[in-house]
């Protein structure tokens, strides 16, 4: 009795439906954009922790610098070692 009460109040009550949809495209929308946001994040954070080792110590960046440029931190085989 309770089950043909709750169908036929769904389907006759367009207008709940209609709203209870938007609701819940709402919430799969935000969980799909907090999960981007968590995983970019998660990422962020991961390259940020990356240890460039020389000698015994970490350095949190490596770039390339050739021959001639400039270097303000460790200086190895055409790399710059700095924090």
């Amino acid at each position: 009795m309770c089950a043909v009460w709750a169908a036929n109040n769904a389907v006759s009550d367009a207008r709940s439906a209609r709203r209870l949809g938007h609701a819940s495209i709402g919430m799969s929308i935000a969980g799909i954009v907090v999960s981007a946001v968590i995983v970019a994040a998660v990422i962020v954070a991961t390259r940020s922790a990356e240890c460039h080792e020389y000698n015994g110590t970490c350095y949190a960046h490596r770039q390339y610098v050739g021959d001639h440029s400039y270097c303000s931190g460790q200086r190895v085989d055409d790399f710059c070692y700095y924090n």
